[in-house]
C-alpha cells in the first residue's frame, strides 16, 4: 500500500493542543491503524521574523490507497480547519502540515512538489521521520532518511555549494551573502568557507559542478528573463529535470542533497539561502510530549 509521510508543525499558542487535535483529524481523515506518529520535538524558529517562539514538530506515516493529490487536499483541509492562515512565508503559525514523501514519487508543479524541496536540509523533519522510519528511501537523492540525517548531523560539514544560472546572478548573490568583502573577522571566515558560490549557463553543465568539491547541499538558483509572462516551474523545469526532481526517472546529474529555488527575488532568494543553512544545524530537542 503507498505510504505518505507529512511533518507536522506548530508554534502558536498551546501547541501541545494544536498538535493533538492534529493528530486526531488525521486519524479521523484516515485509518488510524494506518498512521504512525514520531514522538515530539522542540526546535527554535529557522528563518522568519526574530522573536518567534519555539517550534513542536512530527513526522507522521501514513499507508493508504490515496494518491499523493488526494493526501494533500486532504492535509491542506485539516490545516484550514485548524485555522491556519498563510500570509507571509516563514511566519509563527498555529500549524503547519506538509506532504514530504509519497510512495517514491517525483512531482514537480507550480502547487505541489514531492517530495517536499527543503526536506533533505531539514533537521527538524529527518529527526522525527528517522526515529520511525530510517530506511523510507528519498527518490531524489537515492538516501535514506538515515543517511539525510547522517549529513545534516556532521560535525564538520561542506561548505554549501550555491550554484546560479548566469554570472550576474552569482555575482549578485556573492555580494549579498558578504562573500566579496574585504576579510573582517573569525565570523567573516567562517561565512566564506560556508557558501561556495558557482555559475552555469546550463542544466546539462551541471554535472561539472561535482567536479567543485563535496558540498553538504547544492543549492540551483534559476532566475526567468521575464517573471511576469513565464513561469518558473515551466523556465526551470529542464534544470529540474537535470536535478532528478522531475517525474519518469530523470537522468540526474548531481548527487548528494539538493534544492531548486526561485531567484527573480534576490532578498529572499538570500533569505532561502541563509534559512537552508541553518536548517542544515538546526538543534533538534526531543520532548516528553506524546501523541495519544
Amino acid at each position: 500500500m503507498p505510504r505518505s509521510l507529512i511533518s507536522l508543525g506548530a508554534n502558536l499558542g498551546n501547541v501541545h493542543e494544536t498538535m493533538l487535535s492534529a493528530s486526531r483529524l488525521l486519524r479521523d481523515e484516515f485509518n488510524s491503524e494506518a498512521l504512525i506518529f514520531s514522538p515530539l520535538y522542540m526546535t527554535p524558529a529557522v528563518g522568519g521574523p526574530s522573536g518567534q517562539s519555539d517550534f513542536l514538530n512530527a513526522v507522521v506515516s501514513i499507508d493508504s490507497d490515496r494518491s499523493s493529490w488526494q493526501v494533500w487536499d486532504a492535509i491542506k483541509k485539516i490545516e484550514n480547519e485548524l485555522g491556519r492562515q498563510r500570509l507571509h512565508r516563514w511566519e509563527a503559525r498555529r500549524i503547519d502540515i506538509d506532504l514530504i514523501l509519497h510512495h517514491g514519487q517525483r512531482i514537480w508543479t507550480p502547487h505541489l512538489k514531492v517530495p517536499h524541496p527543503r526536506m533533505c536540509m531539514r533537521t527538524f523533519v529527518l529527526t522525527p521521520a528517522l526515529s520511525i522510519t530510517p530506511d523510507e528511501i528519498d527518490p531524489i537523492t537515492q538516501s535514506t532518511i538515515r543517511d539525510l540525517a547522517a549529513n545534516l548531523y556532521n560535525p564538520t560539514p561542506d561548505p554549501i555549494l550555491v550554484i546560479c544560472n548566469s554570472e550576474t546572478l552569482a555575482h549578485a548573490i556573492r555580494k549579498g551573502l558578504g562573500l566579496e568583502d574585504s576579510p573582517r573577522d573569525h565570523e567573516h571566515l567562517a561565512l566564506t568557507r560556508r557558501f561556495t558560490v558557482r555559475s552555469c549557463n546550463s542544466p546539462n553543465e551541471l554535472g561539472m559542478m561535482e567536479k567543485q568539491g563535496a558540498s553538504s547541499l547544492k543549492i540551483v538558483c534559476v532566475e526567468t528573463p521575464d517573471p511576469e509572462s513565464i513561469q518558473w516551474e515551466d523556465y526551470s523545469y529542464p534544470w529540474a529535470h537535470a536535478m532528478g526532481l522531475t517525474p519518469k526517472n530523470p537522468p540526474t546529474v548531481l548527487s548528494g542533497p539538493r534544492y531548486l529555488l526561485p531567484a527573480n527575488d534576490l532578498p529572499w532568494a538570500l533569505h532561502e539561502i541563509h534559512a537552508a543553512a541553518n536548517a542544515l544545524s538546526c538543534p533538534v530537542t526531543r520532548t516528553d510530549l506524546t501523541f495519544p
